[in-house]
């Protein structure tokens, strides 16, 4: 019996110290500053992707090709396009001149965070005059693009 007093005294004395040291600490509080910082949201980068062939003399609803790579962390959504200067991969045969690009808003083109989407089309911009020569015929156009966007 008297082990079972020794272990209860123990336990007991344990028990208050622990409770004491509980009650021992005092708390603390702490006013001060700290800082946030915004991003610098990053260009997309625009290049071109292979085109299929669609361009004809006289044919008005070309469409470009293109992939698009958003190094931002947040997805972006392209709206609008806006077209820069055309080059022709034959310049002497058919110049650039023989096709026009028509703007483009109301897109919807989905880039995800970090990440590129090949294989974007935009229908329906491109034109091929009506008098363009027989040296037009297998020619790439190659087509600056401005892309607006906005985070998703």
């Amino acid at each position: 019996m008297k082990r079972h007093h020794k272990f209860g005294a123990a336990f007991v004395a344990i028990s208050l110290s622990g409770t004491a040291v509980a009650f021992a600490l005092w708390s603390a509080n702490g006013v001060g500053t700290s800082s946030a910082k915004a991003l610098t949201a990053q260009s997309l980068t625009v290049t071109a992707a292979t085109a299929t062939a669609d361009l004809y003399p006289g044919f008005t609803l070309g469409d470009v090709f293109f992939s698009v790579n958003n190094p931002n962390p947040y997805p972006v959504t392209i709206t609008s396009m806006t077209p820069g200067t055309v080059t022709s991969s034959s310049p002497t045969l058919c110049p650039a001149t023989n096709v026009t690009v028509a703007s483009a808003t109301g897109l919807s083109i989905p880039v995800a965070a970090n990440s590129t989407a090949s294989g974007q089309t935009i229908a329906n911009v491109v034109t091929m005059a009506s008098t363009a020569p027989d040296g037009c015929q297998g020619v790439t156009f190659t087509i600056n693009l401005t892309l607006t966007g906005s985070q998703q």
